[in-house]
């Protein structure tokens, strides 16, 4: 039981370490990423967990999977191949005046319910049509999005695992891909920002503890494969999700690797076939 314990916490400290370092390269890909990833590892690692909840290639969250106000959120293209991942058959049809969606489950397949539909009247109604961007431009692109995503929640929420809205439907400005816009302020009525009291500034929070310098050499030279164990879980929580940490995390796993591999055999001795054993006789 003990060693299994240890076990699983030699691999979870290597797979933190080696996102970690993931995360870190990739964040400096820069115009290869989406602005909210950019310079940001500890956003690409959420990124990561997201992908692996949903199943799905982490390049696909990448440019499918949006955090507003700390909530994922998710292009009504990834929800649609979710649902569809789950087996379920997705039917959707329209043009730029209306649009409809219907999901027939895979564990009901006689079942066929009403599609939902999204109209122009429907979308005025919504106060969507006198948006600026996509919804004049593209409306039968928006439409087929919101009968999508409203279509999943309703027949297939379990498919989504908890990511059942798309950034557009929490108010966010997107293009017609449905990614949300980078640095577009959320909406607000003039007259409510008009009534906020003056922000009061906080307390800046304290600096973090550096970390000891002789710390890689200390985790270098450490026999103890059970104290490094322990140092992994703890470095994190002492001095933050930094590179630095990262960059120990990974140097960790790769030394307990080489404390808990198996020793290789020395090899036998063997008589060389060519020498005489001959008595000597003074």
């Amino acid at each position: 039981m003990s060693t299994d314990l240890a076990l699983i916490g030699t691999d979870s400290a290597r797979e933190l370490a080696v996102n970690a370092e993931r995360a870190r390269m990739m964040a400096g890909a820069r115009d290869a990423l989406p602005r909210q990833y950019r310079d940001n590892p500890a956003a690409l690692l959420v990124a990561f967990e997201f992908a692996d909840a949903l199943g799905v290639p982490r390049i696909s969250a990448l440019t499918g999977v949006h955090i507003v106000d700390g909530k994922p959120t998710a292009s009504a293209d990834l929800i649609g191949a979710l649902v569809r991942k789950a087996g379920h058959k997705l039917r959707v049809k329209g043009d730029e005046t209306y649009a409809e969606a219907v999901i027939i489950r895979a564990d009901d397949p006689d079942f066929v319910p009403d599609p939902i539909r999204w109209d122009l009247d429907r979308a005025r109604k919504a106060g969507l049509l006198g948006k600026k961007g996509p919804w004049q431009s593209y409306p039968g692109a928006m439409m087929r999005a919101r009968a999508v995503t409203e279509a999943a929640r309703m027949w297939a929420s379990e498919a989504l695992f908890g990511v059942i809205y798309a950034p557009e439907e929490l108010g966010v400005d997107v293009d017609v891909d449905g990614a949300p816009i980078a640095d577009a302020p959320r909406r607000v009525e003039s007259e409510q920002v008009q009534q906020q009291p003056a922000p009061i500034a906080e307390p800046a929070a304290p600096a973090a503890e550096p970390v000891p310098a002789d710390m890689a050499a200390r985790i270098a030279a450490s026999e103890d494969a059970e104290g490094l164990r322990k140092l992994a879980d703890f470095l994190p929580r002492k001095y933050g999700d930094t590179d630095e940490v990262a960059d120990l995390l990974l140097a960790i796993a790769q030394r307990i690797d080489a404390l808990t591999a198996p020793a290789e055999p020395e090899p036998e001795l063997t008589p060389d076939a060519d020498v005489v054993d001959v008595e000597v006789q003074s």
